[in-house]
């Protein structure tokens, strides 16, 4: 089986980092454990990454985006190039994030 490349954006860095931050004010432990789910689930992307379906906002991407939901809460967008994965974005999904995606 292929295993495709991880890519993480600075974009999406900065996205996690927030969302971490987020949690922290709750827990410290909460925050550590939302962090790793969030890698593991990125890192899973290595292999199959078609397994998700299609973003549909044409207007913020000019290109096929997938989604990949982790913990029923956040939102990773990526595509596929060759043998990559390119993580966009990691947004949470219990905000209003249209306007993240024109920046």
């Amino acid at each position: 089986m292929e295993k495709y490349h991880l890519i993480i954006t600075s974009l999406a860095q900065s996205d996690i980092a927030e969302c971490v931050r987020f949690v922290l004010r709750v827990s410290k432990a909460a925050a550590i454990t939302l962090a790793n789910d969030i890698y593991r689930a990125l890192n899973s992307l290595e292999t199959f990454p078609e397994r998700n379906s299609v973003f549909e906002m044409p207007k913020a991407f000019p290109f096929i985006v997938r989604k990949h939901i982790i913990n029923n809460r956040y939102i990773a967008l990526y595509t596929v190039e060759n043998n990559s994965v390119v993580i966009y974005r990691v947004i949470d999904s219990r905000r209003k994030f249209n306007y993240l995606l024109y920046k």
